[in-house]
């Protein structure tokens, strides 16, 4: 009779803990990443060069970002947060620097101790070049220019707090000049 009910206690037990489902992601999450991008390449965005000069075709930097995670929708947990990426590109005599803000809408797929997830958002973005040419340098903004942002990714959870992960983004600047970015960012996490 103790066998029985020993094994049916054991039963009961184990279904319980494999019926247990693991928490979602989040609730927030900061991230620090390092980035690259390919840099406008638009004559519209450099003051005026000599046929010669080169421009950057690609940019370096920092991606900074905060996101929370507000509610279930289906099996993808919506969160709301925003990207701040800085990239610096240069060639001898041009240095080209791209700033975007990219707030963001997320689907997220996943538990605390990772997930994936898919992103949109609309931002602002500027690019200043410098060519320095001659005895004279000369610098071109392009001011703040409305930025479609289309991206995903993925975070995993090495410790309870700390992770690593990447970010791949589609940038579409508007205005005049505009111009499409594809930026990949990868780094830490940590929630």
């Amino acid at each position: 009779m103790r066998l029985a009910a020993s094994i049916v206690l054991l039963l009961a037990t184990a279904s319980r803990a494999a019926a247990q489902v693991p928490d979602p992601p989040g609730p927030w999450v900061i991230d620090v990443r390092g980035a690259t991008s390919g840099v406008p390449s638009d004559t519209a965005f450099y003051p005026p060069l000599s046929t010669e000069t080169l421009v950057p075709a690609r940019g370096f930097g920092l991606d900074v970002g905060a996101h929370v995670y507000l509610f279930s929708l289906g099996p993808s947990r919506i969160g709301l947060g925003a990207t701040y990426v800085r990239l610096r590109g240069t060639t001898p005599g041009v240095a080209a620097t791209v700033t975007t803000v990219a707030p963001q809408v997320s689907f997220n797929f996943g538990t605390v101790n990772g997930w994936s997830y898919l992103s949109a958002g609309y931002g602002r973005a500027a690019v200043r070049a410098t060519v320095e040419e001659g005895a004279g340098s000369a610098t071109e903004d392009s001011g703040s220019l409305a930025s479609l942002n289309v991206g995903g990714g993925a975070r995993w959870f090495l410790t309870a707090h700390v992770g690593i992960g990447f970010d791949l983004r589609w940038h579409r600047l508007r205005g005049t000049p505009g111009a499409s970015l594809l930026s990949a960012s990868a780094g830490f996490s940590v929630h």
